[in-house]
C-alpha cells in the first residue's frame, strides 16, 4: 500500500474523531493564525491551508501507522512531563513539533522502545523507554553511534523504574544533525547492596582515594539494542540565521555579536572578540526579550556554550528558544560576563610553601597536602549563587618544564557559609611547584544592561 492509499484508508477509519484528538484541527488552525507573523519574521515558509493540518499530516507521514500515535496519548503526556525542565522542548511538545518513532525491540525479556524524537538542524533529543518484569530499575549505558557523531552528548538519570520515559540529547557544533545513524546501547540494573551486615572499616583516607586511578569496569549487560534512527528533513532543516554584527564594550573589552541562530530547541548567540582585548570571554549573563516583555533565558540544563578551538574563549552561547512565540521583535540584553585574563591562563603554585602568585577572583588557597600518591590541594571559593558551586580549575596541569599531567577527580563541599571548597588531586605528582589552568579569572556583574536589537 502506498502512502497515499494508507492516508485515504486512515481517513476512512477516522471518520469518527478519537476522544483524545477532539479539537486538534481547531487548535492547529488557531496556532497557524497566531504563528503567521513569526514565520515571516524568521523567514520560514508557510504552505497555506496545508499548514493548518500540520499536526494531522505529520502524524500520518511519520507514524507507522497513524493509529499508533492516536493510541499513544498517555505517552505524550509523559513526554510533556519529561521535558518540563526545558521551556524550549515544552513549547515544542505543546506545538506538536514531535516526530513519533515507535521502534521497539525485545531481548532477554527486556523491551526497549524509541518513542519520539524532537529534532532540528542542530540538536537531537531522543526519548525512549525500557520495560521488563522483575526489575526495580533499568539503566541504559552510554550509547554508541555508527557512524560516530561529532557532538556533545547529554544524558538524564537513567537509573529509573521500568517504563520511565528516558532521554538523551545530541548537540551538534559546526556540523548538522544527519539524516540517519544507528544507536547501540546496553541495559543494566542496579542492585542495592545488603546493608544488614556491619560495613568493614576503610583503611584508606578520602584524600588517598582521590589520588587513586579511575578504573572503568565494563558493565554486565542484561541486553543490548541497536536502532536505526531516520529523521524527516522537514524537521532537520528547521533553523534560521539572523545577521546582527553589533559591537559593544564591556569591562574594557570589545565584543561583537555576529549573528543569532534560532532553532526550535534552542538559540545560539555567536560572539567574536577584538584581538586587542586583554581577556578571553568565558561566559555571558544575558537574555532575549520580545515586544511583549517575554524573556528567554540561558540554557540551565544542557550545553550552555561552545568554545573556539584556537583559543580559550567561548564564542557561542545558548538560550531558550522563542521559535514558537509570536514575536515580531527580539532584543538581546547583556547583564554581565565571565573573563579569563590572557596573562592568567596558567597559575604558578608553590606547593611546598602553600602560596600562589595570583588566583582567580574569590578564590583562597587553603591547603596543600603531599601524600604517597601525589598532592591534594584545597581551595575556598566564594559562591556566585546560594548553594551553587562552579568549577575553578581544569583537570590538566603542568610541571616547571611544561610536561602535562591529568587530574582524574574533583571534589566540592558546601557548608552554608556563602563559600564552597574545591578539592583538586594531583595524582602521581611529586614536584614542589605546579602550574594550574583556571577556568576563569574574574567576572563582571551588576551593570546597566547592554541592549542589542536582533530583529
Amino acid at each position: 500500500m502506498t502512502r497515499n492509499e494508507e492516508y485515504q484508508a486512515l481517513l476512512t477509519e477516522l471518520k469518527h474523531t478519537p476522544v483524545e484528538l477532539e479539537g486538534t484541527v481547531q487548535k492547529a488552525l488557531a496556532r497557524e493564525r497566531a504563528s503567521r507573523r513569526k514565520r515571516r519574521a524568521f523567514g520560514l515558509s508557510a504552505t497555506g491551508l496545508a499548514a493548518c493540518f500540520a499536526g494531522f499530516v505529520l502524524l500520518v507521514n511519520l507514524s507507522v501507522p497513524f493509529a499508533r500515535a492516536c493510541g499513544n496519548i498517555p505517552v505524550l503526556r509523559e513526554l510533556a512531563k519529561a521535558v518540563a525542565w526545558s521551556p524550549s522542548l515544552s513549547a515544542a511538545v505543546e506545538n506538536e513539533y514531535v516526530q513519533p518513532m515507535g521502534q521497539s525491540q525485545t531481548v532477554n525479556g527486556i523491551t526497549a522502545t524509541i518513542e519520539y524524537v524532537i529534532v532540528d538542524q542542530k540538536q537531537l533529543n531522543i526519548f525512549f523507554t525500557l520495560s521488563a518484569d522483575g526489575y526495580d530499575n533499568l539503566t541504559a549505558e552510554r550509547p554508541r553511534y555508527e557512524p560516530e557523531q561529532v557532538c556533545s552528548t547529554i544524558g538524564c538519570d537513567w537509573n529509573q523504574p521500568p517504563g520511565t520515559l528516558l532521554n538523551v540529547t545530541l548537540d551538534y557544533g559546526e556540523g548538522n544533525v544527519p539524516d540517519s545513524f544507528t544507536m547501540t546501547f546496553g541495559v543494566t540494573t542496579y542492585v542495592e547492596p545488603d546493608r544488614s551486615a556491619a560495613p568493614e572499616a576503610s583503611t584508606t583516607s578520602y584524600e588517598d582515594e582521590m589520588l587513586e586511578p579511575v578504573e572503568e569496569e565494563k558493565p554486565d549487560y542484561l541486553a543490548e539494542f541497536t536502532f536505526t534512527l531516520e529523521f524527516d528533513p522537514q524537521f532537520t532543516a528547521k533553523g534560521e540565521i539572523v545577521p546582527v554584527n553589533q559591537t559593544f564594550t564591556l569591562d574594557g573589552q570589545s565584543l561583537t555579536v555576529t549573528e543569532v541562530e534560532v532553532y526550535p530547541t534552542h538559540v545560539r548567540v555567536n560572539v567574536s572578540d577584538d584581538p586587542a582585548n586583554t581577556a578571553w570571554l568565558k561566559g555571558l549573563e544575558f537574555y532575549l526579550e520580545n515586544e511583549d516583555g517575554e524573556r528567554f533565558k540561558p540554557i540551565s540544563n544542557g550545553v550552555s556554550a561552545s568554545g573556539d578551538p584556537d583559543s580559550p574563549a567561548n564564542v557561542s552561547f545558548r538560550l531558550e528558544s522563542p521559535y514558537f512565540a509570536d514575536s515580531q521583535h527580539l532584543t538581546l540584553h547583556v547583564t554581565g560576563a565571565e573573563w579569563l585574563d590572557k596573562d592568567l591562563e596558567r597559575v604558578r603554585v608553590d606547593l611546598a610553601h602553600r602560596t600562589a602568585e595570583r588566583l582567580p577572583e574569590g578564590v583562597i588557597f587553603q591547603s596543600a597536602e603531599k601524600r604517597d600518591g601525589g598532592w591534594v590541594l584545597t581551595f575556598r571559593v566564594k559562591q556566585r549563587k546560594e548553594n551553587h558551586t562552579h568549577q575553578v580549575w581544569y583537570s590538566t596541569f603542568y610541571d616547571e618544564e611544561g610536561n602535562q599531567y591529568e587530574a582524574n577527580r574533583r571534589g566540592t563541599t558546601t557548608d552554608g557559609s556563602g563559600y564552597f571548597e574545591e578539592m583538586l588531586p594531583l595524582p602521581d605528582y611529586q614536584e614542589d611547584v605546579v602550574w594550574l589552568q583556571p577556568t576563569y579569572s574574574r567576572t563582571t556583574t551588576e551593570i546597566t544592561p547592554i541592549t542589542i536589537p536582533i530583529k
